[in-house]
């Protein structure tokens, strides 16, 4: 009896044993799961604001995280692998590679797509570094790097278009999911106010990811963007003679070196310091590249027409893509030039020919010259700012997709070659939330002594779209008589015509002149159909509500300009124009 006992007892301690197994293992199933629907939920809300929703889950399906924070790090990092795979295994590219028309194009998608993967791990690590409710600290500059990586990808791909559409096309095609994801993680950005509303995060639900509200640089800080340290700022202002450099060069050996090339050698790798050098007067033919390694150099010269830097190098003589022509080349971070000379003497007859590049991000140029025919300064991507500049050529001579502002600024067109018209900007925007555009403020656009006596026959023209999304502000700047009256001229029939965005405001001087339109709007008469010369007030719209439309997020933290003294309406425009701009 006692063992039948024990026995029954047994049976139970089994049984209820079991059961509570069985419920552990249920809730612990339960449990996973509702983590797996959290998770879910998060990712179907973080894709949300992306153009390409289904590219975006799939990239953060691996993760188990509900963070936002996390998942929108995963899409940086998704991109990343999605670029170097395709680098490292595409059969397609090992093809490219051993075609000799092709391999200087395949050169420049390995430089720009390395750029590219710099720019998302930079967006990567910051985003890592802040708290989610800080995060309007650094949005905007993980917008342009996010952005820029987009542009070096369409550069890739546009020096395969110079010489080969097929090719091209297939650069395109290689590169689809990488352009997607990078489009997606610039779209998370754009909407983290919806994804924080949608999760319940009130500490960024009602984050600015516009312009508007940014803060400007006032008069006080020396008219120079707020993102340059007050030490580079006094630079900037110093005479020359009272700067202590760290190496000089000079042609007459009283420097260290007679090359610059040979004195960028000496700035350390992975450089936060200013490395100052002063390049004494004397023309320097050399191709001068500033690897991305050599941050905060600063080039000071003798003056922009005494200290010359010069080459001849050209699409078409030298067999090379329009990247790799430029006389100088800055892929480095927080460069900065002042009182020198950047030139390319190719001539019209040797096509893209590139007297400055400048690719690195926070570039600064204080009285510059720069001097070409066509593409002579290649604004190429990310923030720049050029202050009491020249500028000369004669087709697209300011061209690229960096968020820059060119102030106070003499541009001049000179003498193109025969059956040639002339124009001022190309401008690059190609994509959707990317942060580039050009602003032309309170600059001179006039002719050189030997164009005004071929200004009928050979037009000039203030702007062409470049890539579809093509945006130009042109504000208080002295244009005078050499712009053709229409102003514009697509680049190819169809191409950005309905989709690109150029403003002119309170201008003046000859060619600043325009015509009225039905709607009471001052407009030249243009071949494209969107831009406008004042598109800034319209009637169904308040002027505190004023965006451009596909301009989004545009450069921001440059100097405010200084208004005339008109009404106080004209007053808020221009205030507003310069924060959507800058």
């Amino acid at each position: 009896m006692a063992n039948n006992v024990v026995f029954v007892l047994v049976c139970l301690v089994a049984v209820v044993a079991s059961v509570v197994a069985v419920v552990f293992a249920v809730g612990l199933n339960d449990a996973k799961k509702e983590k797996i629907s959290t998770s879910s939920k998060a990712v179907q809300t973080v894709c949300q604001p992306t153009a390409f929703k289904e590219t975006c889950e799939k990239s953060l399906e691996s993760s188990s995280s509900s963070d936002p924070k996390e998942l929108i790090r995963t899409g940086f990092q998704a991109t990343v692998t999605e670029i170097k795979r395709v680098l490292a295994d595409s059969k397609t590219l090992q093809e490219l590679e051993k075609d000799k028309g092709k391999k200087n194009a395949l050169e420049v998608c390995k430089e720009v797509l390395d750029f590219a993967i710099d720019d998302l791990e930079d967006s990567f690590n910051k985003l890592g570094e802040y708290d989610m409710s800080k995060i309007g600290d650094i949005l905007l500059h993980i917008q342009v790097w996010l952005s820029g990586a987009l542009t070096s990808q369409q550069t890739c791909i546009d020096s395969f278009a110079e010489e080969n559409g097929e090719a091209a096309e297939k650069m395109k095609s290689i590169l689809k999911t990488a352009q997607e994801l990078n489009m997606n993680a610039l779209g998370m950005m754009y909407g983290l106010s919806s994804i924080a509303k949608d999760l319940n995060i009130p500490s960024i639900e009602n984050i600015s990811t516009t312009p508007l509200q940014r803060k400007l640089l006032s008069e006080k800080n020396g008219d120079f963007p707020v993102w340059l340290s007050h030490s580079d700022r006094r630079l900037l202002q110093a005479n020359a003679g009272s700067i202590k450099p760290n190496v000089v060069v000079a042609k007459d050996g009283s420097g260290k070196y007679d090359s610059i090339v040979k004195a960028l050698a000496e700035v350390p790798k992975k450089n936060t310091q200013r490395f100052i050098i002063h390049v004494k007067a004397g023309v320097y033919k050399e191709q001068v590249h500033i690897i991305k390694e050599a941050e905060h150099v600063m080039l000071i010269g003798d003056g922009p027409t005494k200290t010359v830097i010069t080459n001849d190098i050209c699409v078409i003589r030298s067999k090379l893509r329009t990247f790799f022509t430029a006389t100088v080349a800055v892929d480095a971070k927080h460069f900065i030039a002042k009182d020198i000379g950047f030139e390319n003497t190719a001539g019209y007859e040797g096509e893209q020919a590139v007297a400055l590049r400048s690719t690195g991000d926070l570039g600064v140029f204080y009285n510059c010259h720069f001097n070409g025919y066509q593409d002579t300064l290649y604004a190429h991507k990310e923030m720049q700012f050029f202050r009491d500049c020249v500028i000369t050529g004669t087709i697209d001579f300011i061209f690229g997709d960096s968020r820059a502002v060119f102030q106070n600024c003499q541009i001049i067109v000179r003498k193109p070659g025969p059956k040639q018209n002339c124009i001022v900007l190309a401008q690059g925007k190609m994509f959707h939330n990317s942060t580039g555009g050009f602003v032309l403020h309170n600059c001179t656009i006039s002719g050189d002594k030997d164009y005004i006596p071929v200004k009928d026959t050979n037009k000039a023209y203030l702007n062409r779209p470049w890539k579809i999304l093509a945006t130009a502000i042109i504000i208080q700047t002295q244009i005078d008589d050499i712009i053709a009256p229409e102003g514009y001229i697509p680049m190819l029939p169809g191409k950005g015509e309905t989709t690109s965005y150029f403003v002119e405001f309170g201008n003046r001087g000859p060619g600043a002149k325009t015509t009225a339109e039905s709607n009471g709007l001052e407009s030249r008469k243009l071949i494209l159909t969107r831009p406008r010369r004042l598109p800034l007030a319209p009637t169904s719209s308040p002027i505190h509500g004023f965006r451009i439309p596909g301009f989004h997020a545009l450069p921001t933290g440059y100097p405010a300009c200084k208004p005339p003294k008109e009404s106080k309406a004209i007053l808020i425009i221009i205030f507003i124009v310069i924060l959507v701009i800058l």
